[in-house]
């Protein structure tokens, strides 16, 4: 008798680890530390993040070329006043570095076709931090949007 109560206590600890186990699984695969699960949630939030910001990206590419990629990004001024907008930087590395005046609310696009050797094959994934810098309109004020440190993911394009 006294071994069947031993045998009830380790089959009772057994399942109760396999089930602790199993929530840490999950809980790592949803906070992304597990690339191949809960990779798609990082990029998702980071899309989010980004599209409402104050400076919001709200679209991206970079397309596999053969030796230079090309970067589209839509960039909207979500502040009350229009900003001027002198440079965009990815990584440290100036892709945009034209000025150019966004009201309220609107978006502009911007390209630059010959951003390095980001995409070795359509599909790869990047990270990039972004700095875009601008000008309060309204005060004459220079500041430089980081995102607070939050990067710019997605996928290359063809």
């Amino acid at each position: 008798m006294d071994f069947n109560k031993k045998a009830q206590t380790a089959t009772e600890y057994m399942i109760i680890l396999a089930i602790v186990i199993i929530i840490a699984l999950i809980t790592a695969a949803v906070l992304g530390q597990i690339p191949s699960i809960g990779g798609g949630a990082r990029a998702r939030s980071s899309t989010a993040f980004w599209q409402s910001s104050e400076i919001g990206i709200v679209a991206y590419s970079v397309a596999d070329d053969s030796n230079n990629d090309d970067l589209i990004m839509k960039i909207r001024n979500n502040r009350k006043d229009a900003i001027t907008m002198t440079d965009v930087k990815m990584d440290d590395i100036s892709v945009y570095s034209i000025s150019t005046v966004i009201g309220p609310g609107e978006t502009r696009t911007i390209t630059n076709e010959s951003v390095g050797n980001i995409c070795n094959n359509a599909g790869d994934s990047f990270t990039f931090e972004i700095d875009i810098t601008y000008t309060d309109d309204e005060t004459g004020q220079v500041f430089s949007f980081t995102g607070s440190g939050l990067k710019l993911e997605g996928k290359c394009a063809n």
